[in-house]
């Protein structure tokens, strides 16, 4: 398979030990534990009021904001209900120091009015413990040294909770807590043990989720989602070090990384997605420890970020169209001489922060945030009325210039247009099976075979190839049977009742055997195996090609003679027949040459319509009549919205007496549903797409960037009485572990064709 190239930088196995933990970061969500070691004598202040300076300089505009200190500490307030029918009410918490009330419960209140609105207070001191009181008069603490990584106001069962998310510092392991919002009362938290925490977030999607990351003392990055009750691993992988805080934006699915010796990364949340980061902010002079983002319940898709270093004192905000420094002046009184000497010459105070909070007003006009002080202190301030306006309204036009060049970030969920566009062609399944991983990591598994027993058909097998070297077989339940070293096969196929020639002394029929064909790049050869009857595979040799990268193939049976369709990277096929000797040893012909522009992988063969489908990763669909062993490819089938390139698996499926060609969409981790017109099979027509989404009951995780694919009509038992879909998993998540198959019910595939072929017959 090819993969996709991007302009970012991919995750490199690192596992370096981050900072230890400061005071104030264990007092609010997203914000990592560390320390620092800045000196704040006169010398060291003169130094950061260069860098300052410098920065200013930079900018076309530079603002100043004055900062208020808060003499509490940063805390934080729930809102909640207790009598009213709140079945409808979404989450909300209010910043009593940003001002900060989540935009939906303002949506609520417009259309309902509560007298029996109460508040939790909630606040974090380091080494101590979590103190809870409400404005009933409850009141808990609940002992420990805790980080906060996320607080909120939830429904259950027609009453509302506290939803708590700590890392426990002493016992090293993530906490939710459930607590009753009325009485206060804790109950038992469920708990993940990690291997320490360098950073921590969290946050609810629209959907309801509770996600979760910790960046552990492994350089690890670990995904997780608290799902009925319990802690469900969605997938990990190394991060590096100098990860100092996180924010998680739900809405855009965004991770923010504040890493203090490359600046902040920007990651997809999606477990789907491809593993890499985007760096959207760096500067050599300054180190990024802070980084927030505005929540996601108060401001729908707005993407809304902001980062802080110890080395400038000020706050750098990003949209998707605008990225803003700001400088931040502590105008509050201090015994420190070199700070008096300064206010002396009408000057400004520096702070260093490494921690940052952002919120909104509770009209949702104005963007407030919070900072701390290396000191210890806390401070906050609201931003000018024209930049408040600017980030959360979008005004690229406005006078504020970004002031990194290296931002050309723009927000996913503006400008991926196409896939809103055909939302309504996309149907989504869920995976009723997967295989054991294969055994070697990267990637591995490539393309998947349904062999189907016609003595017991429950006992059918799925033939794998780990491209690495192995072909395997899985049972119907994705149990490993067995696996043979042949060597680097990269596409497998199945043939059925292939022929076995005679000899003199055979007075019964010519015996009849089925047969598994890979292409096996160690040789650049085709290897063949035989399957008995119980499904287990016996090597029978190899077939030498002329090919000088062997890549794809596929074959099809004709009077017990197997005919083998072989490709190469440089885009050129040649096709064999398989002949096999009395005492097994296989032979081959080559019969036909061709070529197609540029690297083909997948193809598939319809007998009924003597057709062979060919699949060209970065271009479409080719067809060729295979009647003959002198026609051409015609190509019928281009790559086009929704489409997205590479097309590698190709199968066909039977519908309704109706036939469909299913290829791999891999830019989009979909796949390509078309009708074959049978009078005509060379004319595809689209019908839409299908995603495998995953089935967090089951833990199997959904699919992504599929290379091979194969699916059969056969009564299979079980689940699979209306066939089989198989397809291979590009990034084997929840948890993360190496590539596997996933195994589709018939059922399900069938019902997503129908939806496609019934929403078609509607557009027209």
């Amino acid at each position: 398979m090819t993969k996709q190239r991007h302009t970012k930088t991919v995750f490199k196995t690192t596992f370096t030990t981050a900072a230890l933990s400061s005071a104030l970061l264990t007092l609010f969500g997203c914000a990592a534990s560390h320390d620092t070691n800045t000196s704040t004598d006169t010398s060291a202040n003169i130094k950061l009021a260069h860098s300052e300076s410098q920065l200013v300089k930079a900018e076309s505009q530079d603002i100043a904001l004055p900062l208020t200190k808060l003499k509490n500490g940063l805390s934080l307030t729930l809102h909640y209900q207790t009598h009213a029918d709140h079945s409808n009410t979404q989450s909300a918490y209010k910043d009593t120091h940003a001002n900060n009330t989540s935009k939906d419960a303002r949506a609520n209140n417009k259309h309902k009015s509560y007298n029996d609105t109460h508040a939790i207070n909630i606040n974090v001191k380091q080494h101590k413990g979590i103190s809870l009181s409400n404005s009933e008069g409850k009141k808990h603490f609940i002992a420990g040294h805790y980080t906060l990584a996320r607080a909120e106001v939830v429904e259950s069962n027609s009453k509302q909770w506290v939803s708590l998310v700590v890392f426990n510092n002493n016992t090293q392991y993530i906490e939710v807590y459930r607590i009753n919002a009325a009485s206060l009362e804790v109950y038992q938290p469920q708990t993940q043990l990690t291997k320490g925490s360098e950073a921590i977030c969290a946050t609810t999607s629209s959907a309801g989720e509770l996600q979760i990351v910790n960046i552990d003392a492994t350089g690890t990055l670990n995904q997780y989602e608290f799902y009925n009750g319990r802690f469900l691993s969605l997938r990990d992988f190394a991060i590096g070090p100098g990860i100092k805080s996180c924010a998680i934006n739900a809405n855009t699915e965004t991770l923010y990384l504040a890493d203090e010796f490359a600046g902040v990364w920007q990651l997809d949340t999606d477990i789907e997605s491809e593993l890499a980061k985007t760096l959207i902010f760096h500067d050599q002079d300054v180190a990024i420890e802070g980084v927030a983002t505005l929540s996601s319940t108060t401001v729908d898709g707005v993407d809304i970020a902001a980062w802080v270093s110890p080395d400038a004192s000020g706050v750098w905000l990003k949209a998707p169209c605008l990225t803003k420094f700001v400088s931040l002046m502590n105008t509050a009184n201090e015994s420190n001489s070199a700070t008096r000497q300064l206010k002396a010459n009408n000057r400004s105070t520096s702070i260093q922060p490494e921690f940052v909070h952002l919120s909104l007003s509770e009209e949702g006009t104005h963007i407030s945030l919070v900072v701390d002080d290396e000191s210890g202190d806390v401070f906050s301030a609201e931003l000018p009325s024209k930049l408040s306006a600017a980030l959360l309204h979008r005004q690229c036009g406005t006078d504020f210039k970004a002031t990194s060049p290296k931002e050309n970030h723009m927000d996913k969920a503006y400008t991926d247009n196409s896939a809103s566009q055909h939302a309504n062609l996309t149907i989504k399944v869920k995976p009723d099976v997967e295989t054991d991983p294969v055994e070697n990591h990267g990637d591995a598994a490539d393309d998947p075979a349904i062999w189907v027993n016609s003595h017991s058909a429950s006992q059918s097998r799925i033939i794998g190839t780990d491209k690495k070297g192995a072909l395997n077989s899985y049972d119907l339940a994705g149990k490993l049977v067995q696996s043979l070293p042949v060597g680097r096969v990269n596409n497998v196929d199945v043939g059925y009742k292939v022929s076995v020639a005679e000899t003199k002394a055979q007075q019964s029929d010519t015996p009849l055997i089925d047969i598994a064909v890979a292409s096996n790049r160690s040789n650049n050869s085709l290897s063949v195996v035989e399957i008995d009857k119980r499904g287990h595979m016996t090597q029978l040799g190899h077939i030498s090609t002329t090919l000088n990268d062997i890549y794809g193939m596929c074959l099809f049976v004709s009077g017990g003679i197997a005919h083998v369709f072989a490709n190469d990277t440089s885009g050129r096929f040649e096709r064999y027949s398989v002949s096999i000797a009395p005492d097994k040893t296989v032979y081959g012909h080559l019969t036909q040459s061709f070529s197609l522009p540029s690297q083909p992988e997948g193809c598939v063969v319809d007998t009924k319509t003597s057709t062979a489908y060919l699949g060209e990763e970065g271009a479409g669909i080719w067809a060729l009549d295979i009647t003959t062993n002198s026609n051409q490819p015609q190509f019928i089938a281009e790559i086009e919205a929704p489409v997205e390139a590479d097309v590698e698996g190709l199968a066909l499926f039977n519908v309704d007496a109706q036939t469909y060609l299913i290829a791999s969409s891999q830019g989009n981790n979909s796949y390509a549903i078309y009708h074959v017109h049978t009078e005509n099979p060379e004319v595809l027509e689209l019908m839409g797409l299908v995603q495998i989404t995953a089935d967090k009951a089951a833990q199997i995780d959904g699919v992504s960037e599929t290379d091979g694919l194969d699916v059969t009509n056969a009564n299979l038992g079980g689940r699979f009485t209306e066939g089989l879909w198989v397809v291979q998993d590009g990034r084997n998540v929840m948890p993360s572990e190496t590539q596997n198959f996933k195994l589709v019910a018939g059922a399900s595939l069938k019902d997503a064709i129908r939806k496609l072929a019934n929403a078609k017959r509607e557009r027209h």
